[in-house]
């Protein structure tokens, strides 16, 4: 009997052993969370359905052609909610812009922005990954959909950082900048792109001081699509045009007084102004008896 005794308490030990040390195994290295991924399976419905009924393929950046007719004549749409939802992708020049490239006979559809091989790249919006493989003249390309139906596209990157349908949050390091892909040296290839369209990123990102210009967007059809400039005119910068003003600020509301009489007591004052003797003590904190002539303030 002693002898069993002591072979089970071995057991119930080693159990016990065991039981403490799984789940620190199965914790990731350096404790990191593990990325969270859109499974699509209808349990989520983001609002970008709307856009592209769910069409998550991760074939091309641009995965069918449109047609203008296609596009909405025009949308509003809110870029974030607050500060957090934002990150600057890269913080340093703009060194060639959205538009034709007349040195190359052909459309720029994004911005280049210089970096060193290495340097961390942001993503700008949070939004799940829908593309993070190597591709064509873009090298190593990262394209993220998010919930306004926007994409962003980062592209030449010397290594990808994320997987497919893995969700990111604004500022999540999703790569690091290289020159991969058909690129003259090290600097970030940005896009931004809806319903798979390209427009300059200048309307939404402002280089003088590292912001977003607005938080909302208003799009419509005429911001699409790159004309060839004609002479040497200057391609007409529009961010201007895709500001919405953000709803003023309510002035703080006057305060407005009632001029007792010698009748008057705290509570017939509150009944003809709708409110309490509470609340007139609290805005008149030094009142302490109602005189005739004293103002009385009532909102």
């Amino acid at each position: 009997m002693k002898r069993i005794f002591h072979k089970d308490l071995a057991v119930l030990l080693l159990t016990a052993a065991m039981a403490f040390v799984m789940p620190l195994q199965a914790q990731p290295e350096g404790g990191k969370k593990e990325p969270k991924f859109y499974q699509g399976d209808g349990s989520e419905v983001p609002m970008w359905v709307l856009f592209y009924n769910d069409n998550f393929s991760g074939a091309a950046v641009k995965l069918r052609q449109l047609s203008m007719d296609s596009l909405p004549d025009e949308v509003n749409l809110r870029l974030i909610k607050d500060t957090s939802e934002f990150c600057f992708p890269m913080k340093n020049i703009r060194t060639s812009p959205y538009g034709w490239r007349a040195s190359f006979n052909r459309a720029h559809r994004g911005v280049d922005i210089l970096l060193r091989t290495g340097d961390p790249i942001h993503a700008c919006f949070p939004g799940v990954v829908r593309i993070a493989r190597t591709m064509g003249g873009y090298g190593n390309v990262v394209v993220i959909r998010h919930e306004n139906g926007l994409e962003t596209v980062y592209g030449h990157m010397s290594k990808i950082l994320v997987k497919p349908r893995q969700i990111v949050k604004a500022g999540d390091v999703i790569g690091l900048g290289g020159s991969t892909g058909n690129s003259t040296g090290p600097h970030l290839h940005f896009e931004v792109r809806f319903q798979y369209e390209p427009f300059d990123p200048e309307w939404l990102l402002d280089f003088s001081n590292y912001t977003l210009r607005t938080r909302r967007l208003h799009l419509d059809k005429t911001y699409f699509g790159i004309s060839i400039p004609k002479g040497n005119k200057t391609p007409i910068f529009k961010a201007d045009r895709s500001i919405i003003k953000e709803r003023p600020v309510r002035d703080k509301p006057k305060e407005v007084y009632h001029t007792a009489t010698k009748d008057d007591t705290l509570e017939l004052i509150a009944m003809q102004h709708s409110t309490t003797v509470e609340e007139l003590r609290r805005l008149n904190p030094n009142l302490k008896r109602v005189k005739a002539g004293m103002k009385v303030r009532v909102r």
